[in-house]
């Protein structure tokens, strides 16, 4: 019998003597080595019929995968005498299964089996790469959610006002290998977004029945499919959402690069991420209906476009501060356990805020400053059009200050917008403009400014660039994917009832120049507030 070569294939107490190093194939994360030297092999003094066995054992459960993209179940023997047990530095094994940490990016590591044949134990390694899925994938590797509407409906039957039922099928990287899963739990779909659904390349919001999970996403029933169709790079979201890894308090958004099938019909490359919503498996706050003083789990949203549209009724889906609506997202009004005394808690905790901040009086017990720092400089270093218009989520947890988190939508970031002052340079969530109410009156308070500015420094030589190289580092995938996207939906093109894309991107005609665009307009805006904010 012929076996493929073993590595830590001794006793114990001999590997702990022996440095050995797995160098993996090109095509699986299969066993290999180097032989062992003469010393230790003069060690090996186990029964031949027991070595057999063991390579035999270890031959059949060999992890032959050239990377992992998801969690992994693990062989288990136990027998009256052979058990195997899985272990590795840095590593977390629950019940034979080994946890993908899906880290920002792909990780290396190395695996243990250690194998008892009659008490006698045996130790091979695996080494593994678990994939950082938030990258962008390779050309061949790009995931596909093929949506399938019900009885006949078309594409142009998904609409805002109405879900519409359909099933769903992903084509998805399996730890190297492109599978199709079909997904049992019936869906409903329909467009989502205040301006967004608008435009021609729609955005989705999908609702499962059950509890689903999507490329390696924790399972929940909502998901958003976003259409980035006024930002030809497709990633301003994206790279946002990959640097808050970077600020744990703001909680990171999930997400996943993938194509969109309807009917058949290509839609696009997507961006597929959670919905901003409590969920055990995703931002994990609970609303605690009978919570002494009230102190439960809220959501609170700044959002004039739905204001202007009319959504809910004052003092009891939103209220009004400084003549900005801010809406209560969590928890819905139909919760059980739900009074209007919730409402009125949350809506005179924020106004409270507000009210010492406008003193200038010491407001720490109530938020967490070094949260609203962080938030705060994000939206500036991105001049997000909408850091004091919508999208802006305050988050209250039993018993915490309030947080900002997370952050969310920033397709009008990085330069794109042609309706206000988007270039580099500039005050923009306070001061001249006066955006965010809750940024202006914090930066007026000279303890929370200076740390403000510390933290920019901090951002600047610590983490721009991590982000930075994130562009880099992508580039040559991200150009691949979007060929696809800009045959359907071109690059100098923008259509719809409004195009708010400045002149200089619509006369942009290769998708590489739009990611140089965005990086330079990092650079230069961090050197601008570097030397203007201080």
């Amino acid at each position: 019998m012929r076996h493929k070569p073993l590595i830590g294939l001794v006793s114990l107490s001999i590997l702990l003597h022996a440095c050995v190093t797995v160098v993996p194939s090109s095509s699986m994360l299969s066993s290999s080595s180097s032989s062992p030297t003469s010393s230790n092999s003069s060690s090996l003094t186990m029964p031949s019929s027991t070595l057999e066995e063991a390579l035999d054992i270890f031959d059949t459960i060999g992890i032959r995968y050239p990377y992992l993209t998801d969690h992994l179940d693990l062989p288990s023997i136990i027998t009256g005498r052979v058990t195997l047990e899985w272990y590795g530095e840095g590593l977390t094994i629950v019940q034979d299964k080994l946890i993908h940490p899906f880290p920002v990016r792909d990780l290396s590591a190395t695996l243990f089996a250690r194998l008892r044949i009659d008490g006698e134990p045996f130790i091979q390694s695996y080494p593994i790469v678990f994939k950082a899925l938030i990258n962008a994938p390779e050309v061949d590797k790009v995931a596909e959610l093929r949506l399938t509407l019900s009885s006949g409906l078309t594409f142009d039957d998904i609409i805002y006002e109405e879900e519409r039922l359909a099933s769903s099928v992903l084509y998805e990287d399996v730890h190297g290998t492109m599978q199709t899963r079909s997904i049992s739990a019936p869906l409903r779909i329909r467009t989502r977004g205040h301006s967004t659904r608008f435009m021609p390349k729609k955005a989705f919001r999908l609702s499962y029945e059950t509890n689903v999970s999507l490329l390696g996403m924790k399972a929940a029933k909502n998901y958003i499919l976003l259409a980035n169709y006024i930002d030809h790079s497709l990633v301003r979201n994206a790279s946002v959402h990959y640097l808050s890894r970077y600020f744990p308090s703001l909680y990171p958004i999930d997400y996943r690069f993938v194509d969109v099938v309807i009917n058949n019909e290509y839609q696009g490359v997507y961006l597929l991420t959670e919905r901003v919503e409590f969920h055990p498996n995703r931002l994990d706050i609970d609303f605690i209906p009978d919570a002494a003083g009230l102190d439960s789990g809220y959501m609170v949203e700044l959002d004039h476009p739905g204001y202007f549209q009319g959504d809910g009724v004052e003092g009891v889906d939103y209220f009004l501060l400084n003549g900005k609506p801010y809406y209560l997202k969590e928890p819905n009004t139909d919760a059980e356990g739900y009074t209007q005394g919730h409402f009125n808690y949350i809506k005179s905790y924020i106004q409270n805020v507000y009210t010492l901040l406008e003193r200038k009086e010491d407001v720490s017990a109530l938020i967490d400053i070094p949260n609203w720092i962080d938030y705060f400089l994000i939206q500036e270093v991105t001049k997000n059009v909408d850091v004091g218009w919508g999208s802006s989520y305050m988050v209250k947890a039993p018993g915490e200050p309030l947080r900002f988190q997370p952050l969310w939508d920033f397709d009008l970031a990085l330069g794109v917008g042609n309706y206000f002052e988007s270039g580099p340079e500039g005050h923009w969530g306070w001061k001249d403009f006066d955006k965010n109410d809750f940024f202006t009156l914090m930066m007026k308070i000279p303890s929370i400014y200076q740390a403000f500015k510390a933290r920019l420094a901090e951002f600047d030589q610590q983490i721009l660039p991590e982000w930075l190289a994130w562009f880099s580092e992508n580039e040559t995938r991200l150009s691949s994917m979007a060929a696809r996207n800009i045959e359907k939906w071109p690059l100098n093109t923008c259509e719809g009832p409004w195009c708010p894309i400045i002149d200089e991107l619509l006369q942009v005609e290769s998708y590489t120049d739009h990611l140089d665009f965005i990086t330079e307009y990092i650079v230069t805006r961090v050197d601008w507030m570097k030397n203007n904010i201080r």
